[in-house]
């Protein structure tokens, strides 16, 4: 694929500002790991009053990719693994953060976990993750 079918138009689901039903992720980033802290509208509910799993795991890959993003990476997500370990109640706050694990050229293995307020792990991740080039540092995702 060429690199300008992967342009950021802000229309992205997760976190572009202007899909009116985006869920219009905020990243925090450290210079080691990017982290989201949100909560779903019922809208996005699997089963009654709990979010939908494919949801969470949209949360968690996003922000893996942010994490290159802002590494200055124009990545994509290769293959992915979620583990969900309890379930998240639709307004309940969750924190999401991303880490990078390992580099092999262009490959890139990063995890993710969501986390309660009190700690409690909703879900984890990993993914291989492929760059397709740099990013100029202001064309990084915010």
């Amino acid at each position: 694929m060429k690199r300008a079918e992967f342009a950021d138009d802000s229309m992205c689901f997760a976190c572009g500002e202007k899909n009116a039903d985006g869920l219009h992720l905020k990243f925090d980033y450290t210079g080691e790991h990017v982290s989201t802290t949100l909560a779903f509208a019922q809208k996005f509910q699997g089963y009654s009053s709990i979010v939908h799993g494919g949801l969470i795991s949209t949360v968690l890959d996003e922000t893996m990719v942010t994490l290159l993003n802002r590494m200055g990476h124009l990545a994509v997500t290769a293959e992915l693994s979620v583990r969900f370990l309890s379930p998240l109640s639709i307004g309940q706050t969750v924190t999401v953060t991303a880490d990078l694990i390992e580099v092999r050229g262009r490959t890139f293995r990063v995890a993710a976990t969501a986390t309660l307020p009190d700690g409690t792990r909703i879900a984890t991740s990993e993914a291989r993750c492929v760059s397709l080039g740099s990013l100029r540092d202001d064309d990084a995702r915010s």
